[in-house]
């Protein structure tokens, strides 16, 4: 499950998402990427400068980067909180997934204020007008940019939280509902997760995958796409454009089977499991090693890789549903 919460500043979003996290999700933040990208910039991470660094990062890497480099952090778990959602395009990558729902978090904007004041954050020190108007830059700045109150209009439920704790923790779990149980991963939704795991460790920011070799539900390999070891990677030295794509990277697929050579590993038989499904020049390498079922996340491309897979006996498998 996975419950996205929007709202105003000082509403209280990140004490929903805590006692969201007591039931047992585990919490995401965009603006927790933002502050990150900060603080590598050296910059102290206002809520002004949030504001502005997130609307560049949205301009140069699209409007729902901030919730997919979130999502890398998730490592598979099954039940997920993100906060900070600005605008509905971050919601993309997440919002048809089974039991979705979308809280908006709300309150008077005087009790707001007096709640920002005593949270000590930089930058947070303004006057009740200056707070109004930072607000209003949030609320209606349009298309890949704050658009708070689109998601007000896009929720499952308004929860307003003007009074105690307990009386704000009733509300939601009036709005989120029952939360279903955990279930047990099929092997098939097992490795995939552990695909997604492995994409984490990419170094070329324009796709993140991530590939794992397994034969008898054993782990051969991993690999993910990055440069070649000792050489500069994306994240370093910029993208290495050709015919519009980055060609600095080794694909995910081909480290997996270089891993699996260099140690002697014969992985003949085996099932991939991809974040993507195979480029053309992959597939034609996977085939000739042996590989009889390849399990992916998100098709990529391709067509011409499932008719030749249907031709020479190589089981495809979607799994994005276990995306």
């Amino acid at each position: 499950m996975i419950i996205a919460i929007a709202g105003t500043n000082g509403a209280g979003k990140d004490e929903a998402a805590s006692y969201f996290a007591q039931k047992g999700f585990v919490h995401l933040s965009l603006s927790e990427v933002i502050r990150e990208h900060a603080r590598a910039l050296g910059q102290e991470p206002t809520r002004a400068l949030l504001q502005k660094l997130g609307n560049q990062l949205r301009a140069e890497h699209g409007d729902a980067y901030l919730a997919k480099r979130a999502l890398q952090k998730a490592c598979g778990a099954p039940n997920l909180v993100i906060t900070s959602i600005r605008n509905l395009a971050e919601l993309e990558p997440v919002r048809n997934t089974d039991g979705f729902k979308l809280l908006f978090i709300d309150a008077p904007a005087e009790l707001r204020y007096e709640r920002t004041r005593g949270r000590g954050r930089p930058g947070e020190g303004l006057t009740f007008q200056e707070f109004l108007a930072l607000e209003e830059k949030e609320l209606r700045a349009g298309a890949g940019r704050q658009n708070i109150e689109a998601l007000r209009q896009a929720a499952n439920a308004v929860v307003t939280n003007d009074g105690s704790l307990a009386q704000f923790h009733v509300r939601l779990d009036e709005a989120v509902g029952e939360i279903p149980r955990r279930t047990r991963l099929s092997w098939d939704e097992y490795f995939m997760q552990i695909a997604r795991t492995v994409a984490t460790r990419s170094t070329c920011d324009r796709k993140s995958v991530g590939a794992v070799l397994v034969r008898d539900r054993v782990i051969l390999s991993t690999g993910y796409n990055g440069s070649i070891s000792g050489t500069p990677h994306c994240d370093e030295a910029g993208h290495m454009m050709e015919n519009g794509h980055c060609v600095r990277t080794i694909h995910a697929e081909m480290n997996a089977i270089a891993q699996a050579a260099r140690n002697g590993v014969n992985i003949s038989g085996a099932t991939l499991y991809v974040t993507c499904s195979p480029c053309w020049e992959c597939f034609k390498v996977l085939a000739n090693a042996g590989i009889k079922r390849i399990c992916y996340g998100e098709f990529y491309r391709n067509e011409y890789v499932l008719e030749a897979a249907a031709q020479i006996g190589v089981e495809m498998v979607d799994l994005s549903a276990a995306m």
